[in-house]
């Protein structure tokens, strides 16, 4: 199955390797969860929702293979507890990448 699919992350963390031991963080770790959304009738947004207890850092859409279409909408919803995408006449599938600590 052939798709297309873009993810956006909020942060992105990286330190240069320099050869030293790096000590363990002093904050709980975060598992990611990934929710997805219905698929979309043509046209129409689909919205997938993060569960409670997380919280959104990136999304992104599939749209069915073969799909020749412009994404007219790729973003959190305006409350930032999920991502919407709507395209201009084809189905679509929302993704929303969540965060809880442990």
């Amino acid at each position: 199955m052939r798709s297309r699919a873009i993810l956006s992350t909020g942060v992105l963390l990286a330190a240069p390797a320099l050869g030293l031991a790096a000590a363990a963080p002093a904050v709980a770790a975060e598992t990611a969860v990934v929710a997805q959304g219905p698929t979309s009738a043509p046209g129409a947004p689909s919205q997938a929702t993060c569960p409670s207890g997380t919280h959104l850092t990136g999304g992104g859409y599939v749209l069915p293979a073969g799909t020749n279409d412009t994404v007219t909408h790729n973003g959190p919803s305006q409350d930032a507890t999920g991502w919407i995408a709507r395209t201009d006449h084809s189905a679509v599938k929302a993704f929303a990448v969540c965060e809880t600590e442990d």
